[in-house]
């Protein structure tokens, strides 16, 4: 695996300490898929690559394990984690859960800029031509629908679900024009709601739409 390749397309190594920044390259590369569910991660070859010592790449990894992307086994070094079909349904559930309770106290705050940000989103997402583009898109919409919550422990879990599954769903949702169509589709009737102040509409829908996404997760995944 070329490690360095993968430093290059992440934030400038200013600013961060050396742990942050192999847990940034590691992240990135889980996240994004070059650095595949059940792959070994040697901290010989990290280390070497990175030009860093075994202690920050040691601590990244437990950083990444904390958030269930990486698996430490005793005295076997770590792989990436592989997510079976059961724990990506649960997740999702999850996932749907913490939106729902999030609208539901994002709602009655939301204001005439926070629709109009969320109609640029839109419009972004229905140029969209390119899987990262629209994944980012997609993501974003979700943060600042649920942003008024103000749920900053929330808003951690949220960030973990996505970093577990969306690197599941990448080919089949986000890599899908149809797919992609529907889903700002959804998108649309969520915000109308919003708009409208109708929380209970705007909550099932969002729900609905959560675990019609569920749907996409890959059957040769086990």
């Amino acid at each position: 695996m070329d490690y360095k390749a993968l430093a290059a397309n992440v934030e400038n190594r200013e600013g961060f300490g050396t742990q942050e920044w192999v847990y940034r390259v590691l992240r990135a590369g889980i996240v994004n898929g070059a650095l595949p569910g059940g792959m070994q991660l040697k901290q010989d070859e990290i280390s070497a690559a990175l030009n860093v010592s075994h202690i920050p790449v040691r601590e990244a990894l437990r950083q990444l394990e904390a958030q269930h992307l990486v698996t430490i086994h005793a005295n076997r070094g770590a792989t990436v984690t592989e997510l079976s079909r059961d724990m990506l349904i649960n997740t999702m559930q999850v996932r749907a859960a913490i939106s729902v309770a999030m609208l539901k106290n994002a709602v009655p705050h939301m204001a005439e800029e926070d629709f109009a940000e969320l109609d640029a989103i839109l419009d972004e997402q229905r140029k969209a031509t390119d899987t990262i583009t629209s994944e980012n898109l997609n993501i974003r919409f979700h943060e600042v629908l649920t942003a008024k919550a103000n749920n900053p422990v929330a808003d951690m879990l949220m960030e973990i679900i996505h970093a577990n599954i969306d690197r599941y769903l990448r080919a089949g949702f986000y890599g899908d024009a149809a797919e992609r169509e529907v889903s700002v589709v959804e998108h649309e009737k969520i915000l109308s709601a919003c708009k409208a102040g109708n929380t209970d509409e705007a909550v099932a829908l969002l729900h609905a739409h959560i675990m019609d996404a569920a749907a996409l997760i890959p059957e040769n995944v086990q």
